[in-house]
């Protein structure tokens, strides 16, 4: 063989190899793991959700036990409108880690994004017991009164109220801002009165008060626990 017949077949080699070596799959062959996850937060923190999806991609087939790569994978698929893709891989993750919020409320957020609000709301129903008590109470609460299902969340706060035994501010917090979205002035008057018992100096109470024409003081204060008993 000439030397100008194996430059040829040396280049055309060269071309073959570059073809098929784009920057990702390079990466593919290159990068440790941990190398591989850093460079596909760094596509994302840059923009490059194409990128940080094949470098996450890649991660998942390695290792489909990683939690973290699973919730990666599925948020970045979120972003991109992949919302099928994304919420298979983000349920992933949960069963992966039961008790992860974040998780949990990613998955959430991503139903309602597909518009699927009754999978949203199974899934909260299910995780309720998830987390500190009375938090997966006030989650529930929280996405159902996104949807419109304000019988429902108010019902969620009432459980959360007694989870926690009437020892927790947020409950009642929940209830006041639930009552001033549904309207009733009286349940919101209410709920803002036994916030009170756990911060009688609480500035932001106190506007809340006078907003509704109330003038604030602590006597205003209801001890929760008086109603659970």
């Amino acid at each position: 063989m000439s030397t100008r017949s194996i430059v040829a077949l040396t280049t055309i080699l060269i071309a073959t190899l570059l073809s098929g070596c784009g920057p990702t799959q390079k990466v593919k062959r290159t990068f440790a793991l941990n190398q591989l996850s850093i460079e596909a937060r760094n596509a994302a923190r840059d923009g490059d959700d194409q990128l940080s999806l094949e470098l996450w991609q890649e991660y998942v087939e390695r290792r489909p036990h990683a939690h973290f790569a699973q919730y990666e994978l599925g948020m970045t698929e979120s972003r991109m409108g992949m919302y099928g893709l994304a919420i298979g891989h983000l349920t992933t993750a949960h069963d992966l880690r039961p008790g992860n919020i974040q998780y949990i409320e990613s998955l959430g957020d991503t139903y309602i994004l597909a518009g699927r609000a009754e999978d949203m709301m199974s899934l909260m129903r299910g995780t309720a017991q998830e987390g500190e008590p009375g938090e997966g109470q006030l989650r529930l609460a929280g996405y159902a009164q996104q949807v419109g299902l304000l019988d429902e969340a108010k019902q969620a706060i009432g459980a959360a109220m007694f989870y926690t035994g009437g020892e927790s501010v947020e409950p009642y917090i929940a209830m006041a801002d639930f009552a001033r979205q549904a309207g009733d002035a009286d349940l919101e008057v209410k709920s803002l009165r036994q916030a009170l018992w756990f911060d009688p100096s609480s500035d932001k109470l106190d506007q809340r008060f006078l907003a509704l024409g109330i003038t604030p003081g602590p006597s205003l204060a209801l001890n929760p626990a008086d109603e659970l008993d």
